[in-house]
């Protein structure tokens, strides 16, 4: 099978360049979206094709998210190539399995994450108006001095952009699904709900395919799981692996999960796949 790696990259590209090397096949591309406030990584492969989209400003929990995540859907799906999987990770996810078990893993349409149940706390990031797209929200103090008054603002005055469109669903912003699948979230004809929005990268592809939500899902359901990524949120936000996790992340290297984050040391990936 084919399969097409979507990257939304920023600062230190070392562990992405692991990444590749590990998955370097000419069955597997990367399409790469490299965050314009930092320069563009030189980065190799010898079978698989790396493709770099036009640079935008990234800034966390903001629509710009959401953007960089369809422009690089567009790039797979303009790209004509008879892909049968794409994929999306960070530039600090690494493989849990080596290039032979990638290609064969896959079997299901979609690996999505989906949230048990959705409250207030959750609607309110699509509901209301959030003109924030070139801001740098992140950190408590910024959500404070910037996020409470927008919520204000959009409280005193009834806000509601949901009254249209009142199902939304929310999960892990990383996932696997056929090229079939990605090309239905390319279509999606009422994208402009999740411009404006606050972590909305977390709502759109779980709102878009609803419909393959389990029937079932509890209060301790890993929706990272769902989405075959192994992440820790409860050691770290997320928790960030390093060379004393090596172990623990072995005992995982070609199972269930294809991904794993968050690593900023690449030296992980090399002990991790025997290159060192």
């Amino acid at each position: 099978m084919r399969h097409a790696i979507l990257v939304i990259g920023h600062g230190d590209s070392s562990v992405l360049q692991e990444t590749i090397k590990v998955l370097d096949d000419k069955d597997i591309d990367f399409y790469i979206h490299w965050d314009k406030k930092f320069p563009k990584p030189a980065l190799k492969a010898t079978n698989s094709n790396l493709i770099f989209i036009d640079r935008m400003k990234v800034y966390w929990g903001t629509d710009s998210q959401v953007i960089v995540e369809k422009k690089l859907i567009a790039a797979v799906v303009n790209s004509k190539n008879n892909y049968d999987y794409v994929h999306l990770i960070s530039s600090t996810d690494i493989p849990l399995m080596d290039k032979n078990y990638f290609k064969r893993y896959f079997s299901k349409d979609a690996y999505v994450g989906f949230a048990d149940k959705i409250d207030f706390s959750i609607r309110k990031r699509m509901m209301w108006f959030y003109p924030i797209r070139q801001v740098n929200i992140r950190g408590r103090l910024k959500y404070k001095i910037i996020i409470k008054p927008i919520e204000a603002i959009n409280l005193v005055f009834c806000i509601n952009r949901l009254r249209k469109h009142s199902e939304i669903e929310k999960g892990t912003n990383w996932f696997s699904i056929r090229y079939g699948l990605a090309v239905e979230v390319y279509n999606y004809r009422k994208f402009n709900r999740f411009l404006n929005t606050f972590l909305g990268d977390e709502c759109y592809i779980q709102t878009i395919l609803n419909r393959y939500r389990p029937k079932k899902i509890s209060e301790n359901s890993d929706d990272n799981k769902m989405a075959a990524r192994y992440i820790d949120w409860n050691r770290g936000g997320p928790y960030v692996f390093g060379i004393e996790d090596v172990k623990e992340l072995k005992e995982h290297v070609n199972s269930n999960y294809a991904f794993a984050r968050k690593i900023k040391n690449p030296e992980v990936v090399k002990c991790l796949f025997g290159k060192k």
